[in-house]
């Protein structure tokens, strides 16, 4: 039963700080429970366009009978419609316990952090400590609901204090690059005669800080400003911000507490973790000077060069893919690529069976002028391990079944976690990745999300081409075969004329046959033009099933049937219309039509010889024509049994 030995945890934006954290402290607290964490990871409300349509898909890859529990961070959406998606689909596990983390409420358990009521306490920390009293609140419209929680902590902060909180002393940009509002708040807060700023997180406190330095105001000599979330950056200036923790590592070991506590009784419903303030000098407070600051500066170079190739590298990988027009090719240049994810130790590429379906219209024209050409296999519960890469090693494709995430064999003893991403293309959906990497570190860097839109550009231009080749097919077919019947009509005649003469030796015999249904016109006449077509129909099915690899099969127009055979022997000809005639014996027989369909026929046998001439093989036409309408002339002219 290792299988019911993990969970899933739904998130959006892996790539961030926040969900990179949050993953980890999931990982790792799972880990310390015996389980392993699957991370099902989209990038919805970003503005891709079509593009995004997919992203529902996420829903159709975990088998959800077979997990343990479920932790839902619904914070990280941006778009309510994959959220509430994902929260329809979650409310139907009656059997599976659901943790969500959230700051709203809602119907599962909740863990949520508070970092709000922590604005109050920078606050009061700015009162008593400092003994500030015209403090201004920097909050922000495009996070409303969190900007408005924090002004209301540092509200109510002031009036415990007895301090006025007058119009001039609040602000709200309209989003994080608002440049005219920095510099209106800052004027407005100046007339004021500020002495501090509470800024609603840490990059509105370094924008701010940077428009007063550029003002010629410093920190904190002329003012004093705090912010919120603890931002790398913030820890790294000097002095050093004064801020809160943004613990969202703790929020990720809290969840999977609260998602072990459910199914028994008296089970807590809810847990809260709790930001604490970061005293830096930006408030005023004595500060050690940061002597490692070198090193952050190192670092963000480095992620710059970072970026910066990673951006080449998916342009060339872009460049790469276009030309690829076989999937293993692409697999195969696809496996090189992952070399340069660092940290990957697995990487999987699973495919559902029908992931190169064309268009169900390309479909049906195809396969109405070839029954043979299968487009769809389709078996949707069957997935396809495209591509397994383990410890630098490639492993064998297989196919397994759909209830598993990745094949058995591939889980048995593993204590791997997984982020998984689904692959798809507008409305186009093609499977999934799955990767793990070392020591169970998540290391999905925002380059993987070019990677992942390269792939399925890739996968898409495979279907396309694949639904290209299905049009082609089907003009060809117009093209070169009698529609009614399924056989060559006359450019299909000459085209395998050619393809026949190139199969044939010295001393084989080409037999010309000529084949003319009787009376055609009493059918039509009598029952109609749709069982006349029916007639000329099953003589054509005649003709196919006597003809064998190398003979080709004619109807040019009307009732007349061209029939070019190769062979050995002369009496090829005879033995092909007698098969033909013995199959419409038996129809016949077997027929509940009011009439019978029958034909006459002629033969006509030449040597063949390289270089041979259309004229020679029209003469053995004319030939095989004169001794099918001197059969005719001798047949019984009715048509009804």
């Amino acid at each position: 039963m290792y299988q019911k030995k993990k969970i899933a945890l739904f998130i959006s934006h892996i790539y961030g700080e926040y969900q990179t954290n949050l993953c980890q402290g999931v990982v790792e607290q799972a880990q310390e429970y015996g389980y392993r964490a699957e991370i099902y990871a989209t990038n919805d409300g970003e503005d891709l366009g079509d593009y995004s349509k997919g992203e529902t898909s996420i829903l159709s890859i975990p088998n959800f009978t077979d997990l343990a529990g479920i932790i839902f961070a619904s914070g990280t959406y941006f778009s309510p419609v994959l959220r509430d998606k994902i929260r329809r689909k979650l409310l139907k596990q009656k059997d599976c316990p659901v943790v969500e983390v959230t700051e709203s409420p809602t119907e599962f358990p909740v863990v949520c952090m508070e970092n709000n009521r922590t604005a109050g306490t920078l606050t009061e920390h700015l009162i008593s400590a400092h003994q500030l009293k015209r403090i201004c609140y920097l909050g922000i419209e495009e996070d409303n609901y969190f900007s408005r929680q924090r002004q209301k902590a540092f509200e109510t902060t002031m009036g415990r204090n007895q301090l006025p909180v007058e119009s001039w002393m609040i602000y709200h940009l309209c989003g994080l690059d608002d440049s005219a509002g920095y510099e209106e708040a800052f004027q407005q807060f100046r007339e004021g005669q500020f002495e501090a700023v509470v800024c609603y997180n840490d990059e509105v406190a370094l924008r701010f800080w940077t428009l007063a330095h550029d003002h010629g105001l410093e920190v904190p000599k002329d003012f004093a400003i705090t912010g919120c979330d603890s931002s790398e950056q913030g820890q790294n200036i000097t002095p050093p911000l004064t801020t809160v923790t943004f613990p969202t590592y703790q929020v990720g070991i809290a969840a999977v507490d609260l998602l072990m506590k459910q199914g028994k009784a008296n089970a807590e419903q809810s847990t809260t973790v709790f930001a604490e303030p970061v005293y830096g000098g930006s408030c005023g407070c004595s500060y050690h000077r940061n002597a490692l600051g070198f090193k952050y500066d190192n670092a963000l170079n480095s992620r710059i060069r970072n970026l910066e190739n990673s951006m080449f590298t998916s342009m060339k990988m872009a460049a790469d893919f276009s030309h690829v027009t076989d999937l293993d090719a692409g697999m195969d240049l696809l496996e090189e690529y992952v070399n340069y994810i660092d940290g990957c130790k697995e990487f999987y590429l699973c495919l559902y069976n029908d992931w190169d379906n064309v268009t169900s219209s390309a479909l049906s024209l195809a396969e109405e002028n070839d029954p043979d050409y299968d487009l769809s296999g389709i078996d949707n519960d069957t997935l396809l391990l495209k591509l397994a890469l383990r410890d630098g090693k490639r492993l064998p494709e297989c196919s397994f079944s759909k209830t598993s995430l990745l094949p058995d064999y591939l889980q048995k003893n593993q204590t791997s976690s997984y982020v998984v991403c689904p692959l798809f293309f507008e409305n186009h959906v093609f499977g999934y990745l799955a990767m793990s990497f070392a020591d169970n570190r998540m290391g999905f860097q925002f380059k993987l999300v070019q990677w992942l839109m390269n792939i399925t550009a890739l996968l898409q231009n495979l279907c396309e081409a694949k639904h290209t080749q299905a049009l082609a097919k089907h003009l060809e077919s117009v093209y070169l075969r009698d529609t009614l019947t399924g056989l060559n009509n006359h450019h299909g005649f000459i085209q395998q004329e050619q393809i026949l003469f190139d199969h044939c030796k010295e001393g084989d015999c080409l037999i010309a046959v000529l084949m003319d249904m009787d009376l055609l016109k009493s059918i039509n006449d009598q029952f109609g033009h749709t069982e006349g077509d029916f007639a000329i129909r099953t003589i054509g099915q005649a003709i196919q099933q006597a003809c064998e690899s190398d003979d080709i099969g004619a109807r040019f127009s009307g009732d007349e049937f061209y029939i070019l055979l190769h062979g050995t022997k002369p009496e090829r000809g005879d033995a092909f219309i007698e098969n033909v005639m013995h199959y419409l014996s038996n129809f016949n027989a077997l027929s509940s039509k009011p009439y019978t369909i029958s034909i006459s026929s002629g033969a006509h046998t030449i040597p063949f010889v390289k270089g041979i001439t259309q004229s020679a093989i029209d003469a053995a036409f004319d030939c095989a024509d004169e001794k099918m309408y001197a059969q005719k002339r001798s047949k019984n002219k009715t048509i009804l049994r």
